[in-house]
């Protein structure tokens, strides 16, 4: 959606790690540019990976930046009742699913956060795993009742 954000905007910086487009290098390199040039920021929205998140949250506090994440957890219900999407928030306790998912990312517990994300890895891995093994090919509503 390069484009339709370029309209919005009045700048938009593309980073990548490697430099294969737009700019080589992490966003928080260009966000901590950014933040020392223009004492006018007051607020950061950033969305991605767990890691980019909360080194962003890093990169921001000591400007007083608001910055808000969007927190993408494992939700197996998606009321709230399952557990599986719980947060720290600041000392409490909060359900990705239902309070969320943005957060201000200065008081998310990225530990926890983390960690609950790998909860399933290992049965993910042996899906995947059982999966390739049996080159399974999805059936789901086809066929007769």
């Amino acid at each position: 959606m390069e484009e339709e954000i370029r309209r919005v905007s009045s700048e938009l910086i593309v980073t990548t790690d490697d430099g294969s487009y737009g700019r080589k290098g992490f966003v928080t390199q260009v966000l901590k540019e950014l933040l020392e040039k223009d004492k006018s920021i007051k607020k950061v929205w950033t969305i991605g990976p767990p890691i980019m998140m909360k080194v962003t949250c890093e990169t921001t506090k000591p400007y007083s930046v608001d910055t808000i994440v969007s927190l993408n957890s494992i939700m197996v219900d998606g009321t709230g009742m399952c557990g599986s999407c719980r947060v720290t928030i600041g000392g409490e306790t909060k359900f990705v699913c239902t309070d969320g998912p943005e957060f201000d990312g200065q008081l998310v517990d990225w530990e926890e956060f983390s960690n609950r994300l790998s909860r399933y890895k290992d049965a993910e891995k042996k899906s995947w795993d059982f999966y390739q093994e049996h080159n399974h090919t999805c059936t789901c509503g086809r066929g007769t009742n």
